[in-house]
């Protein structure tokens, strides 16, 4: 077993060279003795002595107890104090060096032995504790997950990088504060907010093994993500110290699902619409061709009633058209395509298509990146959008079509185009079925038949991604996200474009 060295911090020379002697009797070295701060700091940086023996009363400007306090913090040595002066006031001071131990003159070998050895294997504990905790820390730190641990209290005692990133808290200051304060989740189907896990633990109830989703609101954010979360409790033989939660963001999980489950119902559609749907398109351009060499013999009321059975024609030739086109399984032609440049030039479309009542903003963020889509596939999406939204503000209102970039660690990644009306709002309920096929998701509002189906179909053929964002009288946004393309060709700049076309 190595014997430990013990450094002698003692002004009075009779009292060091006595302490000296008692200690080596005891089976202990004493590499130094010092008898002020700077021989003391100097003697454990060139001795590394197992624990620091100190007078509280001691030579030079630095008192014992601001010398231990410097050994602390540089050195992590254990210190002791040695000393007469057991006063309240005294010992309240040395204690927020936190000493190892007191030893008050004079002292018996037995009480002295005992006590050293008593510190030695506090501060080995400490040492192994300190080493436990980082290496704890490290691993907490390096799990790709996010991670809160909390104490028995159900107070935050640790969270990494990952968590903060997602609760909007620095750990630093979410310590000591309440598990929900910092992580804020609700019931995802019905925004209530969760109960704190230590609840059900302290009525007898397990936390349960199998992942939860909840929406997780960041602080001082109104907005929120979906998180999955597990959380268990943390015991030690039985003991419980506290509640763990691992969570992760599922949002864009859970919206490729989303996407896919769309895709899927249109799949099945696809195979009927193949089909059928050329077989219609066929069909009906021999009936067109019929009708036009009979309103072309035809007068008066024959040729009025023609009229109107050609305009009904002429809605299912399109209604024709739809079934086909969402038969369509990949994307047409893709190409790089400037996205202000194409909004640009059907601002005058859009505002036809407004129709009176209505008004227009163009908000074209200035020098974004082009995309890869099917140009003529994005010109009429984005005109069947401006149809839905003029069928949802029969009264009039506001229309706003904007672009940006959206941006990941300085790069732009996506480009976003947003069309936003003032008009009726979606059901919540019906939020998850707004693409669908005939789905009437606006209370009054028209038949959508396949329009909404068909952007959705062309924007994920695309590559992207597609957002309702909808609140009572707040009306519609749909947020389109495509892919940028890495390297744009020059574009027109169009500046950062503010129109609004009175229609």
């Amino acid at each position: 077993m190595e014997t430990a060295s013990i450094l002698i911090v003692e002004d009075e020379g009779l009292i060091a060279l006595d302490l000296r002697k008692k200690l080596e009797q005891a089976g202990y070295t004493v590499p130094a003795i010092a008898d002020n701060a700077p021989d003391a700091l100097i003697a454990v940086e060139r001795f590394n002595p197992s624990l620091v023996l100190m007078d509280i009363r001691i030579r030079g400007p630095q008192d014992g107890i601001e010398t231990a306090g410097m050994i602390r913090k540089r050195f992590q040595t254990p210190v002791m104090f040695v000393t007469a002066h057991a006063d309240r006031d005294t010992l309240e001071r040395a204690r927020i060096t936190e000493p190892f131990g007191y030893i008050v003159k004079p002292f018996h070998s037995v009480d002295f032995r005992a006590m050293i050895e008593m510190a030695l294997w506090k501060h080995k504990m400490e040492q192994k504790l300190r080493i436990s905790e980082a290496w704890l820390s490290t691993t907490f730190r390096n799990v790709a997950d996010a991670l809160i641990a909390t104490d028995k209290e159900g107070n935050v005692a640790f969270m990494n990088k990952p968590a903060s990133k997602l609760t909007g808290w620095d750990w630093r200051e979410a310590r000591g504060k309440p598990l929900l304060d910092v992580f804020q989740v609700f019931e995802e189907a019905t925004d209530l907010p969760v109960f704190h896990p230590l609840d059900a633990v302290y009525e007898g109830r397990e936390l349960g093994t199998t992942p939860k989703t909840y929406k997780l609101r960041a602080r001082d954010s109104e907005d929120s993500v979906l998180v999955e979360s597990e959380m268990s409790a943390n015991r030690d033989e039985g003991t419980l110290l506290g509640i763990i939660v691992v969570f992760r963001d599922v949002t864009a999980r859970r919206r490729a699902e989303r996407q896919q489950q769309q895709l899927q119902k249109m799949n099945s559609l696809a195979l009927m619409a193949i089909g059928l749907g050329r077989e219609l398109a066929d069909s009906q351009r021999r009936m067109d061709d019929c009708l036009k060499q009979l309103i072309a013999q035809s007068h008066g009321a024959t040729l009025r009633m023609l009229g109107d059975v050609y305009q009904l024609s002429s809605y299912q030739h399109s209604v024709v058209q739809q079934l086909v086109a969402l038969g369509k399984t990949e994307s047409g032609e893709a190409v790089s395509v400037d996205v202000n440049a194409v909004l640009a030039e059907l601002e005058g479309k859009f505002r036809k298509a407004l129709g009176v009542r209505r008004t227009l903003h163009l908000n074209l963020q200035q020098d974004i990146p082009s995309i890869k889509a099917d140009g003529v596939a994005l010109r009429e999406n984005m005109m069947r959008l401006v149809v839905d939204a003029r069928q949802a503000m029969p009264d009039g209102g506001v229309v706003e079509i904007s672009t940006s970039a959206l941006e990941v660690d300085g790069n732009p990644e996506r480009v976003q185009i947003t069309i936003r009306d003032t008009g009726k709002g979606i059901r919540p309920s019906a939020r998850e079925r707004v693409f669908e096929p005939y789905y009437q998701s606006r209370p009054g509002n028209a038949n959508p038949g396949f329009s909404l189906a068909l952007v959705y179909q062309f924007v994920a053929l695309s590559g992207g991604t597609i957002e309702v964002e909808a609140a009572p009288g707040r009306g519609v946004a749909y947020h389109m996200r495509f892919p940028a393309v890495a390297n744009p060709p020059h574009r027109h700049d169009l500046g950062n474009q503010r129109m609004a076309v009175s229609a």
